[in-house]
């Protein structure tokens, strides 16, 4: 089966976006990163493996089933505690058994038609005691909050009411996620609502680029460029014009332990 995200013409889309203080804050509020093992699965262009790096790790491994995005994620690192490896997330060969504490899943658990083998495989790599699985994705209700000046995402499920149906069919409840995470044996889950910031725009000519060339937006894929440009102007006639725009996507982020 093709990749879709080898067919992205521009390769670097998941690479170039930086995480913004927020999302650390959060994971080291509840896990210590220094001298861990750790991987990030479904890196994409290793924007989070390169954050993670930053933390004190003793090693970060990303891992994707896309060439084009580790061809980016290897250009955009130069840390030398980050490697980079081909794999399937139902499949973790280059992981043997037990050697990882940590493991990372954002934005991956969507694509997914099944969470058992993924979650299963994930367990098998994490060592036996004090491993943490983290996974963050949105479920159905956070996908379908009102647009509001700073939830744009909001916006386009009003714009184009079809894709609700699209976003609802591909993404998983808090129960399900709790209860595959049970299953796979980690028997303590925690699950934190949380505001991410996604980019910080001076302008909304900004966002009007950024919304253009689809850049870290599968969903955007969807839509036809007339389309793309009907939802610009849409957003434009519900903003403020007060210049700078913080956009921020509502998650839900589950971390589960094995005691």
């Amino acid at each position: 089966m093709t990749n879709k995200f080898d067919q992205m013409e521009n390769k670097f889309t998941y690479a170039e976006r930086i995480a913004h203080d927020d999302w650390i804050q959060l994971v080291q509020s509840k896990i210590v990163l220094q001298g861990k093992n750790v991987a990030d699965i479904g890196c994409g262009g290793g924007i989070y493996t390169r954050v993670m790096a930053e933390q004190g790790p003793t090693s970060v491994l990303g891992l994707d089933s896309s060439i084009r995005m580790l061809e980016a994620a290897e250009a955009k690192t130069s840390e030398k505690n980050i490697s980079f490896a081909y794999a399937d997330c139902e499949h973790l060969k280059p992981v043997s058994n037990q050697s990882l504490d940590i493991v990372l899943e954002r934005a991956v658990i969507h694509h997914l038609s099944k969470l058992e083998m993924n979650f299963k495989e994930v367990s098998r790599v994490l060592s036996a005691e004090e491993a943490v699985f983290i996974v963050q994705d949105r479920t159905p209700e956070d996908c379908l909050l009102e647009g509001t000046s700073s939830h744009i995402r909001g916006y386009l499920f009003e714009c184009f009411p079809f894709l609700a149906e699209t976003e609802k069919q591909r993404r998983y409840s808090d129960l399900e996620v709790r209860a595959a995470l049970a299953d796979s044996g980690f028997n303590r889950v925690e699950m934190v609502p949380f505001w991410e910031t996604r980019s910080i725009y001076d302008s909304f000519s900004e966002l009007r680029e950024d919304l253009q060339s689809r850049r870290g937006r599968t969903i955007l894929h969807e839509l036809s460029d007339t389309q793309i440009n009907e939802l610009v102007e849409y957003i434009y006639s519900r903003l403020p014009d007060n210049g700078q725009i913080i956009e921020k996507d509502r998650w839900s982020v589950w971390f589960g332990f094995r005691n």
